[in-house]
């Protein structure tokens, strides 16, 4: 099965490198550092970079937005297994509230953004793990192109099943298994904070489905 990994809002590698020692044939994916303000616009970037085939795609947080802007462009026909990403089928609260912070961040002199977000990653990166954060930002151009593209939103609602994992500590989460199942999806819950599959490789590569087994 051809299995491909699109990061987090940061666009950091090493959030994949446990998951990638125990899956050593899947293969990630960069995002395009753009100034678009669209998921469409994103994922059609990335679309026309190429490299999307595969019959899954992991995507982490903000990754799994773009990974639903994919299947609703019609770029790709995977399968998807979102990791802390907002499931919802409108834009939730959490994702209005990232259009004020995009342009706030789009605009902060590089010195300061770097200290800021850099301590912020730092310590949500040791949520999840004892190993020191990579510290590879994007420009803040990108960051608050990205977090617009998440307020504006643009999305279908999930495929129906959809694998929706998310870590038990993440305290981003802002639904239930309940909610999950109501929007077609199949929720699983796992250890760690909103980067399980760094804390926690193994656990996630027990919920990696069959292709062709659409209730995994």
């Amino acid at each position: 099965m051809k299995i491909l990994l699109l990061p987090g809002l940061r666009g950091d590698a090493a959030e994949f490198g446990p998951l990638l020692a125990l899956l050593p044939r899947a293969r990630f994916q960069a995002l395009p550092r753009s100034r678009a303000t669209t998921l469409a616009a994103i994922a059609a970037e990335l679309a026309a970079a190429g490299g999307l085939a595969a019959d899954l795609i992991i995507g982490a947080s903000f990754g799994g937005l773009v990974a639903r802007a994919l299947v609703a462009g019609g770029h790709t026909g995977a399968r998807l297994l979102l990791v802390g990403t907002l499931p919802h089928p409108g834009p939730p609260a959490a994702a209005r509230r990232c259009r004020p912070l995009g342009r706030l961040v789009s605009h902060l002199p590089d010195g300061m953004y770097r200290r800021g977000y850099a301590q912020r990653a730092t310590r949500e990166w040791a949520e999840d793990t004892s190993s020191p954060w990579p510290g590879d930002l994007p420009p803040a151009a990108v960051v608050g192109a990205r977090l617009q593209a998440i307020a504006a939103w643009g999305l279908p609602p999930i495929p129906p099943g959809t694998i929706v994992a998310w870590g038990l500590r993440d305290r981003f989460v802002t639904w239930s298994e309940q909610d999950v199942v109501r929007w077609g999806g199949v929720p699983r819950p796992l250890p760690g904070a909103h980067r399980p599959h760094l804390s926690g490789p193994g656990h996630l590569v027990e919920i990696i489905p069959s292709v062709g087994d659409p209730g995994a």
